[in-house]
């Protein structure tokens, strides 16, 4: 009864005192609803990237033209980056990949090069990749209308082009693309596909590209070496023997500094590791002003106690007892931290919704996260609130009558 008692009391003392209680929660409610947002933009990004590896295909095996450690432990001092000039990939490579795997269609490269591509008088910047038959079948890639070039054609260096759809909308609007001829660097291509839309990965648009015959890309961008060599494995289970036979193969023309092999499952752990590290940061952070929230709940309840002096003499002059003081100064700023805590969560939620609707951007506000702000900033309120509940409890009641 005490506790209900004690409740009210507190609605009863920030009803008199709005504006005071109001700026006293917003540190709360920002330090609540920052964590909330911060956490579901991350666990959001973790879940896009996520499933944009997870549609790469279990048995893909992609081969990198420098060392990469894909350990977020590893010392970085030791590891190499891609610099210009050092890639050691060659097409006799891939063609012996092919022969080594007993399967060339198995194995396909990928050269890329970012240019624009013109109609009419429509242009647009966008990454080009130049590229054999072999890949839309390595990685499963699939054409809205159209189709996309076969072997003869990539190999015979035809001048045709398949459009991602932000490409084809950027130059043709609601206009039907296929058949029309589109300009790179002054050579016309013949648009004969466009790609089935794939939406968007953290900002990174999977829809605005297009794919050449690397046979023509040699010759417009005077380009020689693949930028990525792909591997198709039958199965996920035989991923690892394939990954033992590419390096076999690969070990007579390069050394191991030379190149990096990666699996879906090595991508997606380093991923997962980074998006979690940065959730971690990114509440982290959120949680500091939360933390302020609480210093400001310490600092108006310190004021509260020394204007309400005189109510507390005559409280224990009543026969209040000290318990009974602690107890309704502690429940008052576990109130406004309470309170703070669900504006705040549903300011976060508001604020994911918009996020997401404004900027396309994938969040996940789940119920942990949740339950955890809450928890969080009840605990914020006991722990900030201690101090000056103790204080006020410990007032002498004939200093507080005297005092004015």
């Amino acid at each position: 009864m005490k506790l209900l008692e004690s409740f009210l009391s507190a609605l009863n003392a920030l009803r008199a005192n709005k504006m005071r209680s109001g700026l006293t929660m917003l540190g709360v409610i920002i330090g609540v609803g920052f964590v909330i947002l911060l956490v579901s933009l991350g666990s959001g990004a973790r879940a896009e990237i996520t499933q944009g590896i997870q549609g790469l295909g279990s048995n893909l095996i992609i081969v990198m033209p420098f060392k990469v450690e894909l350990d977020i432990n590893a010392n970085p001092m030791q590891q190499s980056s891609p610099v210009l000039g050092l890639n050691k990939f060659s097409l006799r490579i891939v063609e012996e990949l092919g022969r080594d795997l007993g399967d060339e269609r198995s194995v396909g490269l990928a050269m890329r090069k970012s240019a624009y591509i013109s109609y009419k008088t429509n242009s647009y910047f966008t990454i080009i990749t130049g590229t054999g038959s072999n890949e839309f079948y390595i990685r499963e890639l699939k054409t809205e209308t159209g189709r996309y070039f076969n072997e003869v054609e990539s190999d015979a260096a035809h001048s045709v082009i398949v459009l991602g759809k932000t490409v084809a909308r950027a130059l043709f609007g609601d206009e039907n693309p296929l058949n029309k001829e589109v300009f790179i660097k002054g050579r016309a291509f013949k648009v004969i596909g466009l790609q089935e839309e794939k939406g968007k990965t953290f900002l990174i648009d999977q829809d605005a590209v297009a794919f050449v015959p690397y046979t023509v890309m040699m010759r417009i961008f005077g380009v020689s070496k693949p930028d990525l060599i792909l591997i198709k494995a039958p199965t996920p289970e035989s991923v690892s023997e394939y990954i033992q036979l590419v390096n076999k193969t690969l070990s007579r023309f390069l050394q191991k500094e030379d190149y990096t092999i990666i699996t879906q499952k090595d991508a997606l752990s380093f991923a997962q590791d980074i998006t979690r590290i940065l959730t971690y940061l990114l509440g982290g952070i959120a949680g500091v002003s939360l933390l302020v929230g609480g210093i400001g709940i310490m600092n108006i309840m310190l004021v509260s106690v020394t204007e309400r002096t005189r109510e507390i003499g005559i409280r224990k002059a009543v026969g209040a007892k000290t318990r009974d003081i602690l107890l309704q100064f502690l429940v008052e700023a576990v109130t406004l931290s309470v309170i703070g805590g669900i504006i705040g969560i549903g300011v976060a939620i508001l604020g994911s919704a918009l996020y997401e609707w404004i900027l396309k951007l994938r969040t996940e506000v789940t119920p942990w996260i949740i339950v955890l702000a809450f928890f969080f900033s009840m605990i914020v309120g006991i722990f900030f609130g201690v101090y000056p509940a103790r204080k006020a409890s410990k007032l002498d009641p004939i200093e507080s009558l005297r005092y004015e």
